[in-house]
Protein backbone atom coordinates (compact mmCIF):
# COMPACT_ATOMS: atom_id res chain seq x y z
CA UNK A 1 0.00 0.00 0.00
CA UNK A 2 1.06 3.37 -1.18
CA UNK A 3 1.60 6.17 1.80
CA UNK A 4 -0.59 8.33 0.30
CA UNK A 5 -3.85 6.00 0.36
CA UNK A 6 -4.45 6.98 4.19
CA UNK A 7 -3.85 10.20 3.50
CA UNK A 8 -6.48 10.62 0.55
CA UNK A 9 -8.94 8.16 2.30
CA UNK A 10 -8.69 10.77 5.12
CA UNK A 11 -9.50 13.65 2.85
CA UNK A 12 -12.27 11.63 1.80
CA UNK A 13 -14.53 10.95 4.75
CA UNK A 14 -13.77 14.56 5.68
CA UNK A 15 -16.57 16.10 4.38
CA UNK A 16 -18.54 13.30 5.41
CA UNK A 17 -17.68 13.83 9.11
CA UNK A 18 -18.26 17.85 8.89
CA UNK A 19 -21.51 17.14 7.15
CA UNK A 20 -22.56 14.99 10.52
CA UNK A 21 -21.21 17.63 12.86
CA UNK A 22 -23.52 20.05 11.10
CA UNK A 23 -26.61 17.47 11.79
CA UNK A 24 -25.98 17.03 15.38
CA UNK A 25 -25.40 20.76 16.32
CA UNK A 26 -27.51 22.31 13.71
CA UNK A 27 -30.87 22.81 15.95
CA UNK A 28 -30.78 26.54 17.79
CA UNK A 29 -31.41 27.37 21.27
CA UNK A 30 -33.28 30.57 21.72
CA UNK A 31 -35.21 32.38 24.97
CA UNK A 32 -38.17 34.12 24.93
CA UNK A 33 -41.03 35.16 27.47
CA UNK A 34 -44.19 33.04 28.01
CA UNK A 35 -47.44 34.65 29.86
CA UNK A 36 -47.62 33.15 33.46
CA UNK A 37 -51.79 32.69 34.16
CA UNK A 38 -51.60 31.57 37.38
CA UNK A 39 -48.92 30.93 40.56
CA UNK A 40 -50.24 28.58 43.31
CA UNK A 41 -48.11 28.56 46.06
CA UNK A 42 -46.71 25.34 47.95
CA UNK A 43 -46.40 25.19 51.59
CA UNK A 44 -45.92 23.13 54.48
CA UNK A 45 -46.83 23.26 58.12
CA UNK A 46 -43.60 23.90 60.64
CA UNK A 47 -43.95 22.86 64.02
CA UNK A 48 -41.50 25.20 66.32
CA UNK A 49 -40.82 24.90 70.03
CA UNK A 50 -40.37 28.26 71.53
CA UNK A 51 -38.58 27.64 75.46
CA UNK A 52 -40.33 30.33 78.21
CA UNK A 53 -39.02 30.78 81.14
CA UNK A 54 -42.05 30.97 84.08
CA UNK A 55 -40.52 32.04 87.58
CA UNK A 56 -42.86 32.76 90.83
CA UNK A 57 -42.27 33.66 94.24
CA UNK A 58 -43.03 30.91 96.88
CA UNK A 59 -42.88 31.76 100.62
CA UNK A 60 -40.77 28.70 102.21
CA UNK A 61 -41.03 27.91 105.95
CA UNK A 62 -37.39 27.54 107.91
CA UNK A 63 -37.62 26.69 111.53
CA UNK A 64 -34.51 27.62 113.20
CA UNK A 65 -33.55 25.02 116.46
CA UNK A 66 -35.17 25.61 119.77
CA UNK A 67 -32.84 25.65 123.19
CA UNK A 68 -32.99 24.25 126.94
CA UNK A 69 -32.58 25.79 129.52
CA UNK A 70 -29.81 24.25 131.55
CA UNK A 71 -26.04 24.98 132.62
CA UNK A 72 -24.80 21.50 131.19
CA UNK A 73 -23.54 20.66 134.67
CA UNK A 74 -23.43 17.34 136.08
CA UNK A 75 -23.78 18.77 139.47
CA UNK A 76 -27.56 17.20 140.13
CA UNK A 77 -26.50 14.04 139.02
CA UNK A 78 -22.79 13.88 141.69
CA UNK A 79 -25.30 15.19 144.25
CA UNK A 80 -27.95 12.71 143.76
CA UNK A 81 -25.14 10.10 143.79
CA UNK A 82 -23.16 11.13 147.21
CA UNK A 83 -27.26 10.99 148.99
CA UNK A 84 -27.88 8.26 147.08
CA UNK A 85 -24.61 6.44 148.47
CA UNK A 86 -25.06 7.57 152.14
CA UNK A 87 -28.37 6.20 152.08
CA UNK A 88 -27.22 3.06 151.20
CA UNK A 89 -24.53 2.96 153.25
CA UNK A 90 -26.70 3.47 156.22
CA UNK A 91 -29.30 0.32 155.06
CA UNK A 92 -26.00 -1.78 154.79
CA UNK A 93 -26.14 -3.61 157.66
CA UNK A 94 -23.11 -5.79 158.12
CA UNK A 95 -19.05 -4.42 156.83
CA UNK A 96 -19.31 -6.09 153.11
CA UNK A 97 -22.78 -5.33 152.49
CA UNK A 98 -22.23 -1.73 153.48
CA UNK A 99 -20.47 -1.40 150.91
CA UNK A 100 -22.45 -3.05 147.86
CA UNK A 101 -25.33 -0.93 149.20
CA UNK A 102 -23.54 2.40 149.04
CA UNK A 103 -22.31 1.62 145.69
CA UNK A 104 -25.79 0.77 144.44
CA UNK A 105 -27.34 3.35 146.68
CA UNK A 106 -25.07 6.13 144.36
CA UNK A 107 -25.89 5.02 141.33
CA UNK A 108 -29.29 4.99 141.83
CA UNK A 109 -28.93 8.44 143.66
CA UNK A 110 -27.26 9.71 140.22
CA UNK A 111 -29.99 8.02 137.83
CA UNK A 112 -32.58 9.58 139.65
CA UNK A 113 -31.20 12.93 139.95
CA UNK A 114 -30.68 12.80 136.02
CA UNK A 115 -34.35 12.17 135.27
CA UNK A 116 -35.55 14.67 137.22
CA UNK A 117 -33.10 17.49 135.41
CA UNK A 118 -34.37 16.04 132.39
CA UNK A 119 -38.08 16.19 133.80
CA UNK A 120 -37.27 19.90 135.18
CA UNK A 121 -35.33 20.78 131.38
CA UNK A 122 -38.53 19.72 129.26
CA UNK A 123 -40.92 22.00 131.22
CA UNK A 124 -38.21 24.79 130.10
CA UNK A 125 -37.78 23.80 126.65
CA UNK A 126 -38.18 27.07 124.58
CA UNK A 127 -38.89 25.70 121.27
CA UNK A 128 -37.03 26.99 117.80
CA UNK A 129 -39.57 29.46 115.97
CA UNK A 130 -40.42 29.79 112.60
CA UNK A 131 -39.85 32.26 109.91
CA UNK A 132 -40.43 33.10 106.03
CA UNK A 133 -38.48 33.56 103.48
CA UNK A 134 -39.55 34.03 99.70
CA UNK A 135 -37.40 31.86 97.14
CA UNK A 136 -37.81 32.39 93.47
CA UNK A 137 -38.38 29.17 91.50
CA UNK A 138 -38.29 28.95 87.71
CA UNK A 139 -39.44 26.61 85.12
CA UNK A 140 -38.83 26.37 81.87
CA UNK A 141 -41.87 25.63 79.73
CA UNK A 142 -42.66 25.59 75.96
CA UNK A 143 -45.05 27.03 73.88
CA UNK A 144 -45.50 25.28 70.74
CA UNK A 145 -46.23 27.66 67.33
CA UNK A 146 -47.23 26.23 63.87
CA UNK A 147 -46.51 28.30 60.73
CA UNK A 148 -47.02 28.05 57.11
CA UNK A 149 -43.80 27.47 55.12
CA UNK A 150 -43.64 28.20 51.46
CA UNK A 151 -41.89 25.52 49.95
CA UNK A 152 -42.24 26.45 46.13
CA UNK A 153 -44.70 27.39 43.62
CA UNK A 154 -46.77 25.84 40.93
CA UNK A 155 -46.20 28.34 38.00
CA UNK A 156 -49.41 28.35 34.77
CA UNK A 157 -47.80 29.73 31.72
CA UNK A 158 -49.24 29.81 28.08
CA UNK A 159 -46.73 30.18 25.01
CA UNK A 160 -48.40 30.74 21.32
CA UNK A 161 -51.79 29.37 22.71
CA UNK A 162 -50.73 26.44 24.92
CA UNK A 163 -50.70 25.97 28.18
CA UNK A 164 -47.54 24.45 30.00
CA UNK A 165 -47.09 23.81 34.92
CA UNK A 166 -43.68 23.82 36.19
CA UNK A 167 -42.55 23.81 39.23
CA UNK A 168 -40.12 27.41 40.84
CA UNK A 169 -38.40 28.24 44.13
CA UNK A 170 -39.46 31.96 43.34
CA UNK A 171 -42.63 33.91 42.43
CA UNK A 172 -42.27 34.34 38.38
CA UNK A 173 -43.94 37.36 38.32
CA UNK A 174 -46.26 38.08 35.04
CA UNK A 175 -43.99 36.77 32.43
CA UNK A 176 -41.60 33.68 32.41
CA UNK A 177 -38.26 33.26 30.70
CA UNK A 178 -38.56 29.89 28.35
CA UNK A 179 -36.12 28.29 26.49
CA UNK A 180 -37.27 27.50 22.58
CA UNK A 181 -35.37 25.06 20.56
CA UNK A 182 -35.67 24.96 17.04
CA UNK A 183 -34.75 21.65 15.23
CA UNK A 184 -35.31 20.41 11.41
CA UNK A 185 -37.70 17.19 11.26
Amino acid sequence: MNRLTPLVLGLALLPLQAQSDHRKHHYNSDYDFAKVVHVEPLSRTVQQRIPREECYIEQVAVEEPGYQRGNGSYTNELVGGVIGGAIGNALGSNKSNKKVQAVIGAALGASIANDMERRNLRNHYQPGYVRYEDVQRCTVRHDVEYHEEITGYRVTYKYHGRTYQTRMNHHPGKRIKVRVDVQPM
